[in-house]
């Protein structure tokens, strides 16, 4: 199954740092099948991310990577989801709610 996975950053990533490992445990992370964030790329591709560094700026998600999404981007994410009415992205509605909430970045591991 491909998959994309949304978790939140416990603390704000560091500025120098690379994320370039792969450990959804430690983001508490849930997985979206690629069937319902394909669709959804290019209106996605209106929200200021950063492309596995704080010192890369970039928009969207990165379909073959990691990409870091910082709080002032997070309502524009949850509107785009909540607007498609999916029951299947529910989850990943609730995610973004939390960490609006909390105001903490949300990393993304693309497929």
């Amino acid at each position: 199954m491909a998959k994309h996975e949304f978790g939140i950053f416990e603390t704000e990533p560091e500025q120098d740092k690379r994320y370039d490992e792969y450990c959804p445990e430690k983001y508490g992370c849930i997985a979206i099948h690629d069937d319902h964030i394909e669709p959804l790329l290019r209106e996605l591709s209106v929200l200021e991310t950063y492309i596995h560094t704080l010192s890369r700026p970039g928009n969207g998600l990165v379909y073959y990577g990691i990409t870091l999404i910082p709080p002032s981007s997070l309502p524009e994410f949850k509107k785009i989801i909540d607007l498609t009415g999916r029951a299947e992205l529910q989850t990943l509605s609730k995610k973004i709610e939390e960490a609006v909430r909390r105001h903490k970045f949300m990393i993304h591991y693309g497929i």
